[in-house]
């Protein structure tokens, strides 16, 4: 079995689009974000990889490279569709930060 690096698991992900049902999340810049190893609370716990993006309320963790990656796209689908789209009206100052934070880095597109 060949195992990745440390370095290749800990690579930046680079987020262009987000697929949504019927449309797509795309970003006017690359979102770059970065991987890191979650401390272990016990010896012995698996070793989880995590990325944490505040202003975005992205808080990903994940076995592997896959499960995380799959796991901050899942954030960015929530959030877009819970926050992004939603009426002012309706969201608490905290979530109409984090889509104010949202529509100035990215768009919704058809197709």
């Amino acid at each position: 079995m060949i195992r990745d690096t440390e370095t290749e698991v800990l690579a930046p992900f680079e987020i262009w689009e987000v697929m949504l049902d019927n449309s797509t999340i795309k970003f006017f810049e690359p979102l770059i974000v970065q991987p890191e190893i979650l401390p272990l609370e016990e010896p012995g716990d698996p070793t989880y990889l995590t990325v944490d993006v505040p202003e975005l309320n992205i808080s990903a963790h994940g076995l592997t490279r896959q499960e995380l990656w799959e796991c901050v796209l899942g954030d960015i689908r929530f959030n877009w569709t819970e926050y992004a789209c939603e009426d002012d009206c309706k969201l608490v100052p905290l979530a109409r930060s984090i889509k104010n934070t949202y529509l100035a880095v990215a768009e919704v597109v058809d197709g």
